[in-house]
């Protein structure tokens, strides 16, 4: 919907429109003739215009991979990748090194003579194309690649984009930015599997890094830290988005085997479970690591007392010891290690058969941060309860460097220094809500940013709101929404983040405008019947790749109505809402109001009546109301006298201006 001159060839065609919608023409703004010249019928309303998915999107539908109603489709299908890896971290030189087998499983119906990997620490190399500030280290490393034990050679750099893919036959590897093309020596058939072994080694950023880096050579937080293959999906089919720095991940699902060296007395956390903690652990604390899942209260794995008598860990020969963890069925492997790092430990309710591992590290110059085991439990709990049992075995917060500020991976979170209390709950909650969305629900981060950080917004106001017993945060509180739109640097929700022309008004359409508005969606359809939507929308696209018109479908099959009107016009565009009271006049058993509609925004009005005997009701009128008008009248029935009647009572609407929002009677 937008508002100004909308052209319309005939005055049938609008009449159609309206049909189409169920909706009559308001009496006072009836249809003009058609001009004689045939230059079309000039209007001034807003018009409902449906949501249409890309062709790309259409065709998975035709295709049977995904459904009309949102739900993965009976051909549904994703490519599977499997890694085994061995890095060792050097401290002293920030150096990390590692090597690894890939195994790609070609779940797909389609022969390939290519695979794509991402190298993510290229965008710390020079001349590398980012839209954000970091401080160059020199990139990603290779070591040598082969495919299936045939080792390949490295091709000339060129610009990678799908045509190119499809014509470059030479056999090797290519390197371009971020991202690297490997032209296979035999095409990988469907249902076929290859492995891809390769070497590479990096310096961590001491700062100006982004999302991973470490703080003073004694704490590292390691992510986007080793060749990743690129999403092959039933939609877009060959993900070759270049990683820019803005937008995040979008990665596959498979198994991680990994080993981690680092010298002794240094503790490491990270995706998955630790497989050999008797290896690294003394035995007391690898016993009281065994049974701290069962718990709820802390539990000190190695504690201020551990570290000053050096015992945090065992001992070893050459003064090295080499953490083993396993991961099953996640999108992607990152860990925190440190050598002065507490670990804090205690177990949590998923909601399924067993409880998961709660696990805390950070300095002891940081004692606030102990808050976060209990704050992380809660996390777990709470969204377990109300999106989906949590599925893994563990999950982990770790205090890193300035620059992951806050930053999520499949059971891990990497956090800045923070604030004690409610700002570090916040962002522990923010980041853990990540498990689910997008770390369970696998969307494409860097094209659709909202659905992840908009949805972990969402998230996160219900579990602030529980564990603290306070109301939830509403749409009209969204600050950050309202100072955009009045420095006129809001960017439409769809919009990619990379390509955000500010980047605060991107953050504000990644974040706090998409969580306020699912709570505007709540108040539209029912607490209910959203949140039984949001649950079956977790079941359906669990583990796979949700797209946003899933999510649209969905919503709008579970509340019944077609809500095109609310995607249009708050997900595609910028449009804002201002509605205004601006007549209200007693008749016999009730009051007539008139509503304008003062922006190009459209939302169902929602009046709250006061009577004078103290008593309430709440009217709402559909957003079809503005089909046709910006002026809505409705008589209202009361059974009293009317004293005050308000736009929006309770603040669920973005409305910009709530200066208009209420008429009071005039007494006397």
């Amino acid at each position: 919907m937008r508002k100004g001159h909308v052209t319309i060839g005939t005055a049938r065609t609008l009449s159609a429109v309206t049909v189409a919608l169920g909706l009559s023409l308001a009496p006072d703004v009836a249809a003009q003739e058609s001009p004689a010249d045939g230059t079309g019928l000039v209007v001034e309303y807003p018009v409902f215009a449906p949501v249409v998915p890309p062709p790309a999107y259409l065709a998975a539908v035709r295709a049977g991979t995904r459904s009309e109603d949102g739900r993965p489709g009976p051909e549904y299908w994703q490519q599977r990748v499997d890694y085994a890896i061995d890095a060792r971290l050097e401290p002293e030189t920030a150096r990390l090194t590692g090597s690894e087998t890939i195994t790609i499983l070609n779940e797909t119906p389609y022969r390939r003579d290519a695979v794509v990997l991402r190298l993510y620490q290229n965008v710390l190399a020079e001349g590398v194309a980012r839209n954000r500030s970091v401080k160059v280290t020199g990139g990603m490393e290779l070591e040598g690649l082969a495919v299936d034990g045939v080792a390949l050679r490295e091709l000339p750099p060129q610009r990678v984009f799908g045509p190119q893919l499809e014509q470059d036959r030479e056999t090797g590897y290519r390197v371009s930015g971020t991202l690297m093309v490997v032209n296979l020596p035999e095409p990988l058939e469907p249902r076929g599997v290859l492995q891809i072994e390769v070497g590479w080694s990096f310096t961590v950023s001491g700062g100006g890094g982004l999302r991973n880096g470490h703080l003073d050579g004694e704490i590292f937080n390691l992510a986007q830290w080793y060749p990743q293959v690129a999403v092959f999906d039933d939609v877009f089919l060959q993900d070759l988005s270049p990683y820019l720095g803005s937008g995040e991940f979008y990665d596959d699902y498979g198994d991680f085997e990994v080993s981690v060296s680092v010298p002794e007395g240094w503790i490491v956390v990270g995706t998955g479970m630790l497989e050999n903690p008797d290896d690294v652990l003394p035995p007391e604390a690898a016993a009281r690591l065994a049974s701290a899942s069962a718990v709820d209260t802390v539990v000190s794995i190695v504690s201020a007392a551990d570290r000053e008598a050096g015992r945090a860990t065992v001992g070893s020969a050459d003064g090295w010891l080499t953490w083993k963890f396993k991961a099953e069925n996640v999108r992607d492997f990152a860990f925190a290690t440190g050598g002065t790092y507490l670990w804090d430990v205690t177990g949590a309710e998923t909601g399924r058969e067993g409880r998961a591992l709660i696990q805390n590290v950070y300095p002891a110059s940081v004692a606030y941060w102990a808050e976060a085991t209990l704050y992380a439990k809660h996390a777990i709990e709470f969204f377990s309860d109300y999106i989906l049992p949590y599925p893994y075995p563990q999950a982990s917060t770790a205090m890193g460097p300035p620059q992951v500020n806050g930053m999520e991976y499949p059971m891990i979170t990497f956090i800045n220094r923070s604030e004690p209390g409610r700002p570090l709950k916040s962002v522990v909650t923010h980041e853990l809500s990540h498990f689910w969305m997008p770390m369970i629900l696998g969307s494409k981060e860097m094209a659709y940013a909202w659905m992840d950080e908009g949805l972990t917004t969402y998230n996160t106001s219900l579990a602030m709101a529980d564990f603290y017993g306070t109301e939830i945060v509403r749409p009209g509180d969204s600050q950050e929404y309202v100072m955009a739109t009045r420095m006129n640097t809001e960017e439409p929700i769809m919009g990619h983040m990379d390509y955000a022309r500010s980047r605060f008004g991107g953050s504000v359409a990644a974040y706090s405008k998409p969580g306020m508005l699912l709570h505007t969606l709540r108040r539209m359809i029912g607490e209910e019947t959203f949140d039984e939507a949001y649950r079956d929308y977790a079941r359906a696209w669990a583990f796979k790749h949700p797209m946003p018109w899933d999510f649209f479908a969905m919503m709008g099959a579970a509340s019944g109505q077609d809500l095109d009107w609310f995607w249009q016009s708050w997900f595609y565009s910028t449009a804002t809402l201002d509605q205004a009271i601006t007549e209200v006049l007693p008749i016999e058993g009730g009051v007539r109001v008139t509503v304008s509609n003062l922006s190009d925004g459209v939302m169902p009005v929602e009046l709250g009546i006061e009577l004078a005997d103290g008593s309430r009701q709440t009217v709402v009128w559909p957003a079809a109301v503005w089909a046709a008008t910006r002026t809505a009248t409705r008589e209202v029935a009361v059974s009293g006298e009317v004293r005050r009647v308000t736009v929006d009572p309770e603040g669920y609407y973005p409305d910009l201006d709530r200066s208009n929002n209420e008429w009071e009677a005039v007494e006397g």
